[in-house]
């Protein structure tokens, strides 16, 4: 059976052409138009789409953030996609963590936004090449950060060290699992404090965690 598509968003001449050409893909049973929170509240309790398009022109960012974390509470089937105003990167992770499965940037074109339905109906997430490469910038960024923080890379023996400090492991476990003196495990978790530029271990897991070093 086909789909149902909800359409959140204004003006109303953009939304009945977006609908009208849609309607020619066959890709939908019935599409609706919701240009308010109040006409949107109602039509999801009456008759729950299986996909919703949220726009950026009718509600602010956090407005934004507040009804998604609302719809997919209550309606947890809803594919919720996206049309953002080029959000930055931490924005749109907010949004995927709040449930959303497709973003898509205002600038993108009827192709792409055909690809990302396509995506969800193979129950697949759909970011747009805008977004994806705002996402390549800015995690190329961290990872010139991180190794401006970290001078000269662990050694094998740091790594090992690393791991076990993580896992909960005191000097003195360390030295007896790796049959060394504590006086060289010392030295090692001195130069590994140095390296990643923190003060004790806490820092260190916090490091291992944001680094995927360890799960």
């Amino acid at each position: 059976m086909k789909p149902r598509l909800t359409i959140f968003d204004e003006p109303m001449l953009y939304t009945e052409g977006l609908s009208k050409l849609l309607m020619q893909s066959k890709i939908f049973n019935t599409i609706d138009i919701c240009n308010s929170l109040e006409t949107l509240s109602r039509h999801l309790k009456d008759q729950p789409p299986e996909i919703l398009v949220m726009s950026s022109n009718i509600l602010m960012f956090t407005e934004l953030y507040k009804s998604i974390e609302d719809i997919t509470h209550e309606y947890n089937g809803i594919k919720i996609i996206i049309i953002g105003n080029c959000y930055d990167v931490i924005d749109i992770r907010k949004l995927f963590n709040k449930g959303i499965k497709s973003y898509l940037d205002k600038n993108c074109k009827y192709d792409e936004f055909l690809k990302s339905i396509n995506a969800l109906l193979l129950n697949e997430i759909y970011i747009c090449d805008h977004a994806k490469e705002r996402m390549i910038s800015f995690i190329s960024n961290e990872q010139e950060k991180r190794n401006l923080h970290m001078k000269d890379p662990l050694t094998r023996r740091e790594m090992e060290i690393l791991k076990l400090i993580c896992d909960g492991y005191s000097s003195k476990d360390i030295s007896e699992k790796l049959f060394i003196s504590i006086n060289t495990v010392e030295t090692h978790r001195k130069r590994i404090l140095l390296k990643l530029n923190v003060k004790n271990s806490v820092g260190i897991v916090k490091y291992a965690l944001e680094n995927h070093i360890i799960d």
